[in-house]
């Protein structure tokens, strides 16, 4: 099968035997029932033992008496089938191109029909699309895991967060995806997994026509630069992500690229490009005032800074305000570094940050955190903080903020 040719469809895996047999069984199981109670009347112990394994062929009659035993409303009839294959069908194509706004949709057609599809042989893969419909995703368990082939394997495997494992089974845009976006999060070995995994999704994404993985994988990609503070390839990869967003209807999208983009020109002390951005909002959220402050900061504008500190809510968030009042804490107070309550406050905050975001909006805040350890003659903390941190960037500690407490950035 080549690249161009993907198949999309549901692989649909083993045959209705073996998947009777195994829905059988996970019902008996389900009511804790012996073989010999349910096979009592109806066939020998030793037959529906080899049904349930998918090794005999029996006859209607005895699939019917089995289930009607167990109460299960079977429905295996072609135009209930057809009608099935055609939802799943929709669903992990949807799945695999992330169609965001025809997920609502599915997830009420699923809910509408799960019970039929749980009693019919198609009951692992409407499972499976539910979990992975889910926020956050469900993997099957391991009865209905059983009845998983192929692609539809992968596609579990990606579900449990399970990678390599998934590009093995299902290799295709969307598992080169989230594979890309874990390695990126990490930021492991300079984001260099991230970058090739992201190229590649891309690439499949191309060859199997699913724009919102494009999109996303250029994104990601802007991302590993920007956490590199490489502006080339960033201003490149963010370039290329805006014009498919654009062409997409995805605003939000583009508000998120100039975000990053401008938050890694404050990295880089090009705060007027950044202030740019960032002042020009018309709507900024609690992040926007954050980034703003800090470019008034580096511009010299403490009033200006602390203006846009003002308007943050107070129902912003936890990590947000504590981030916020920092900058407040070194506008309000020209020798913040003599003051163990800041180092306090900042240590806590970049604990925080290191537990709950990604390694990328971490490295943003390590300035702060390298500035205050060597103003206080904490060069062991400092060194063993530059050393085991993720990321590897020889151009930050050149371009990143310096303060001389009194006239602020120099």
């Amino acid at each position: 099968m080549t690249r161009a040719h993907l198949d999309t469809s549901v692989n649909w895996g083993q045959s209705p035997i073996y998947r009777t047999g195994a829905l059988i069984r996970r019902e008996r199981l389900a009511r804790d029932w012996s073989l010999k109670g349910l096979a009592h009347g109806i066939c020998a112990v030793s037959y529906l033992s080899k049904i349930e394994r998918g090794e005999a062929d029996p006859s209607p009659e005895i699939i019917g008496a089995l289930l009607r035993r167990l109460g299960v409303d079977w429905h295996d009839d072609e135009a209930f089938l057809a009608r099935a294959r055609d939802l799943l069908n929709r669903g992990y194509d949807a799945v695999l191109s992330v169609e965001e706004a025809a997920l609502p949709g599915l997830r009420e057609e699923l809910a509408a029909r799960s019970r039929e599809l749980a009693a019919s042989p198609l009951a692992a893969e409407a499972a499976l699309l539910e979990g992975l419909l889910a926020a956050p995703r469900r993997p099957v368990g391991p009865e209905l895991e059983a009845l998983l082939d192929g692609r539809l394997l992968g596609l579990q495997r990606l579900a449990e967060g399970r990678y390599d494992d998934a590009l093995r089974l299902c290799p295709c845009a969307l598992t080169y995806l989230e594979a890309g976006f874990s390695a990126y999060k990490t930021g492991e070995r300079n984001y260099a997994p991230a970058i090739e995994l992201l190229r590649r999704a891309y690439d499949e994404a191309a060859a199997e026509g699913r724009a919102h993985v494009m999109v996303s994988a250029r994104v990601y990609l802007g991302n590993c630069y920007c956490n590199q503070l490489d502006l080339e390839n960033m201003e490149r990869e963010y370039a290329a992500a805006a014009r498919l967003a654009r062409a997409l209807g995805e605003k939000d999208l583009l508000r998120t690229i100039g975000y990053n983009a401008a938050s890694t020109q404050i990295e880089c002390g090009r705060f007027d490009e950044a202030y740019a951005f960032f002042s020009a909002l018309e709507r900024p959220d609690p992040l926007d005032l954050h980034k703003l402050a800090v470019c008034c900061e580096g511009l010299g504008l403490p009033e200006e800074a602390l203006a846009a500190l003002d308007r943050v809510p107070e129902d912003a968030g936890g990590l947000v305000l504590q981030l916020c009042d920092l900058v407040r804490y070194r506008l309000e107070h020209a020798d913040y570094l003599r003051r163990p309550e800041y180092g306090e406050a900042l240590l806590v905050a970049f604990a925080r940050c290191r537990e709950e975001l990604p390694i990328g909006f971490v490295a943003f805040h390590l300035p702060w955190v390298l500035e205050w350890y060597t103003a206080n003659r904490q060069y062991r903390a400092a060194f063993e903080l530059e050393r085991d941190f993720p990321l590897r960037l020889p151009t930050r500690s050149a371009a990143a903020v310096e303060y001389d407490g009194a006239k602020g950035v120099q």
